[in-house]
């Protein structure tokens, strides 16, 4: 691999790690839904079937799911490690990582869950994006999940 394919695919790696802080960030921050919707496709698919919730198809299903839950929880703080890209191509990547997601509800339910991101990323005119996001658990999770975000 010469050296401008190497950089490209640090620089790719990179961006796809600014990519998953940015949703992270923006989730946690409560308020920022312009900011979350940007690191999605417009056809965006948001499966949280793995831990108990529905599955979100399209921009305007998963903002709406994303303004009850920032309705919901005044506190959130979610921690990645152990980012990994299984295929990176030209336009396109998979990857997964481990994240530890806390919050309180306002009625004061306490969440932690240990879940993990399988994600596909496509490259856009306006950089890289999540196409698809899968979270799956990867411990037992509280049943106060379904109850404050509203799965079955």
């Amino acid at each position: 691999m010469d050296l401008d394919a190497r950089l490209k695919k640090i620089e790719d790696r990179q961006a796809l790690q600014d990519l998953l802080n940015a949703y992270c960030t923006a989730i946690d921050s409560l308020t920022d839904l312009d900011g979350l919707m940007n690191c999605f496709t417009s056809d965006a698919v948001f499966d949280v079937t793995g831990i108990g919730l529905p599955r979100f198809e399209g921009q305007a299903e998963v903002r709406g799911f994303f303004e009850q839950v920032f309705g919901d929880m005044p506190h959130h703080a979610h921690y990645i490690t152990n980012f990994t890209i299984d295929r990176l191509e030209e336009n396109e990547a998979f990857c997964r990582n481990y994240a530890i997601g806390n919050g309180r509800s306002k009625d004061r339910q306490v969440i932690k869950a240990y879940v993990k991101y399988n994600l596909h990323f496509v490259r856009t005119t306006d950089g890289w994006k999540i196409k698809t996001f899968v979270e799956d658990a990867l411990m037992p999770l509280p049943d106060e999940i379904a109850g404050v975000h509203g799965g079955d």
